[in-house]
């Protein structure tokens, strides 16, 4: 039922790691990727270390995940957009459902306010997960704890037969101790209120004001000394108009107007206590306006042949109060290659850019059973997640387009062919496609990123290249059901700068972090009786790129290790089997509630998979060690009801 976990077993999508936040899209990094709940984006996608995504299932009616031929409508990333549709309350009667298992407990309640005119959804989630971590022997962990709570709340009212208005609220929780000391929370809030309106059976509106927040709070008070608070803040508040609008049975128009405005608080450090020497460091505030118009036509031109025509003009503009440093254009920058200082004032333009985006695709039906697509895409990103490490983490900094830091640039194309066999009860689907990227950031070695208010002195421009091939080979009818998908896949990257000294990797091109060429996903469910069922899964993909110390040498009494270039090596592939059973309850149709009970199994296998590996210098010698997260085999049982 977790969202996120399910979209990591379809072709084309990768996650860098075990319990790691975030996924890659075609070659893409985790913040390239459009989360939509309510029609608001998600700035982070996990609860509990990354071990749920925070989406709870119970409020979902369907998702529509974009790999390729993005409508216009959307904009903002440029690799992937994953739209998660909400479900309505019941209009007619109190119903709802919930779960109980060792770690977590959820509850969901839907009904009618006002019977056929008003419905209600509430929803809640919450862990009591610490109780596991006094049982470990160890005692910083006996001494940690880790717990999240989510809360969904949607009302939708119709006023007449073409006027309709919704209430969505979604807010969420999370938060980590480790050894009574340094305390990390995040928090996630979405509010959305939308107006859908009906002119005639032919042109249709949606008019929506909308507003996603996320901040997150590291703070640390065992040394009264060194006590601080570091805090970091994203607003976003965006106004939508959307129009369609029906020439005919065979022809859509959609059109709109989106305007979105951010505040970012890259860091503020705050001190804690009167005998702190933390001294108080505020990063200034990033402010920017968002405007962007978009059209898409979709035509059925004959009974074979659809084709969709977009564009999208999406715009930028930064605006003070900020401060702007200047480097001399000869040297690299540093803080001593700083040549002048520019101070703009309360809402003065710092920068702008305009970014024509075409979204072209085509669906050619081949007989009754199959059918080939081409689509082509180019995207626009003008906010970037700063990320030094192998995967993202709920405390890396977001920031925007600046006068130093251009907006990334997408480009991709693809072709697909898709068909169905045995009278459409398996389903194949083989694509293709080639992805270009430009001015993606990444990082000079021992770039610090926290409270840096020079953070471009530290980053590296650099271009991305992903291509790749994806199959699925799908079964839905019958006892026995499931899909198997594989993909093979390259991302590379490349510096471009004119500096022989920022260069990476000589500037040759090299593997993203998140490079796994083969992924292969094997999901099996087979229903035994109408009361029991099996379902197991099995995934096995490369390891991503590290980079080791390849040797080591005295200089100034001193012993200093000389690493590979960047990500030549890699860990160990990833395998993993899962399995579960599920007992339905009592078939009677008249009772308070069906249930479900479920036993199940994560890393059947017990196999120890490599998450990282570390070095330590150990009596002059320099030894390496592998990290797992799960090592062994985990059991749970889960009881799930519906009344």
């Amino acid at each position: 039922p977790d969202i996120i976990k399910t979209a990591l077993l379809l072709p084309g999508i990768q996650t860098v790691g075990e319990g790691s936040q975030g996924f890659n899209v075609r070659g893409g990094s985790a913040d390239q990727n459009l989360i939509l709940l309510y029609d608001v984006p998600v700035f982070n996608t996990s609860h509990f270390l990354g071990f749920f995504s925070s989406v709870n299932a119970d409020v979902i009616n369907d998702i529509s995940l974009y790999k390729g031929g993005i409508p216009a409508r959307y904009g903002g990333r440029i690799s992937s957009v994953l739209h998660i549709i909400p479900k309505d309350g019941n209009k007619k009667e109190i119903s709802g459902s919930g779960g109980i298992s060792p770690v977590t407990s959820n509850l969901m309640i839907e009904g009618p306010i006002i019977k056929d005119k008003t419905s209600f959804i509430v929803a809640g989630r919450t862990t009591y997960s610490n109780w596991l971590l006094k049982l470990m022997e160890d005692t910083s962990l006996k001494n940690s704890s880790v717990s999240f709570y989510d809360a969904n709340i949607r009302l939708v009212h119709e006023l007449n037969d073409k006027n309709n208005i919704e209430f969505s609220s979604y807010l969420s929780h999370d938060d980590f101790k480790f050894n009574n000391d340094t305390l990390y929370s995040y928090d996630n809030s979405l509010m959305s209120l939308k107006w859908r309106h009906i002119f005639n059976n032919k042109l249709l509106a949606v008019f929506s004001a909308n507003n996603s927040r996320y901040n997150y709070n590291i703070s640390s008070r065992n040394d009264i000394y060194n006590s601080f608070e570091l805090f970091h803040d994203i607003d976003y508040s965006e106004l939508n108009s959307h129009l369609t609008w029906y020439p005919s049975y065979t022809h859509q128009v959609d059109m709109g107007l989106d305007i979105g405005l951010y505040g970012i608080v890259p860091g503020r450090l705050e001190p804690v206590g009167d005998s702190s020497v933390v001294m108080q460091t505020i990063v200034e505030k990033q402010r920017a306006l968002l405007p962007a118009l978009f059209i898409n036509d979709r035509i059925k031109i004959t009974d074979r042949l659809t084709v969709n025509l977009g564009l999208r003009i999406s715009s930028f503009f930064a605006f003070g109060p900020a401060k702007v440093y200047d480097y001399h254009p000869d040297f690299p920058r540093t803080e001593d290659s700083i040549t002048d200082t520019t101070l703009f004032g309360n809402n003065e333009l710092i920068r702008k850019f305009f970014n024509p985006e075409l979204r072209l695709s085509a669906n050619y039906r081949i007989g009754a059973a199959s059918s080939l697509k081409i689509n082509y895409n180019s995207t626009s990103q003008y906010i970037h997640q700063l990320s030094n490490t192998a995967t993202v983490s709920p405390t890396d900094i977001w920031i925007l387009s600046n006068a130093h830091i251009k907006p990334q640039r997408g480009r991709q194309a693809a072709l697909g062919l898709y068909t169905n066999l045995f009278n459409n009860t398996i389903g194949i689907s083989l694509e293709g496609y080639y992805k270009k990227i430009d001015n993606m950031i990444d990082f000079k070695g021992g770039a610090r990123l926290l409270m840096n208010e020079n953070i471009e002195t530290d980053i590296i421009n650099t271009i991305g290249r992903a291509y790749g091939v994806e199959l699925m080979v799908k079964k839905e009818m019958g006892r026995l059901n499931g899909w198997v998908s594989y993909t093979y896949a390259r991302t590379e990257i490349q510096s471009k700068t004119g500096f022989t000294e920022e260069q990476i990797n000589k500037g040759e091109w090299f593997p993203a972090n998140y490079d796994k060429p083969h992924d292969l996903s094997v999901i099996l469910n087979y229903i035994f009786s109408r009361r029991f069922s099996f379902s197991c899964t099995y995934v096995y993909s490369t390891g991503r790129p590290i980079t080791y110390p390849i040797a080591s040498f005295s200089y100034g009494g001193a012993d200093i290790l000389h690493y590979s270039d960047r990500n030549k090596y890699r860990i160990p592939d990833y395998s993993r089997l899962d399995a579960s059973i599920t007992i339905n309850g009592s078939l009677k149709s008249k009772k308070l509630a069906h249930s479900t009970l479920t036993f199940s199994v994560y890393n059947l296998l017990g196999r120890d998979n490599v998450y990282s590996i570390y070095f330590r210098a150990k009596d002059e010698l320099v030894q390496g060690y592998k990290l797992s997260v799960f090592a062994r085999p985990i059991p749970s049982i889960t009881y799930n009801f519906k009344f």
